[in-house]
């Protein structure tokens, strides 16, 4: 009886790995694309991602963002005057929420009205 405990305990943790490197790493890789895929869906399913205006934000921007003028209020908070498409906006920028407290049409100029 305990010759054949000997054996088991042998056969089980004490020969070596037969599984192929390329092998572990094609699992690793399809491990990791399984997961990113099940946080897209997650976050689809709480509102919180929408996949199709991920991919829309990938390609190509027409636009562009010109920073004009940024001014610290307080630690937490910072007002800022932006530019874009024609437009101009004063932002209110705080640590956990931003508001548009003005916009407004830019001339034909690019200048402001």
């Amino acid at each position: 009886m305990i010759l054949l405990a000997d054996q088991a305990v042998g056969r089980l943790g004490g020969g070596g790995v037969d599984v192929p490197v390329g092998r572990i790493i094609i699992a690793f890789l399809i491990c990791i694309a399984i997961a990113v895929l099940a946080i897209l869906l997650i976050r689809q399913r709480m509102g919180k991602g929408d996949l199709a205006g991920w991919l829309r934000q990938v390609g190509p921007r027409t636009g562009v963002i010109e920073v004009v003028e940024v001014r610290r209020l307080n630690m937490h908070a910072d007002i800022g005057v932006v530019r874009h498409d024609g437009r101009e906006f004063l932002l209110l920028i705080q640590v956990g929420s931003s508001q548009v407290l003005r916009e407004r049409a830019l001339a034909d100029g690019g200048e402001a009205a």
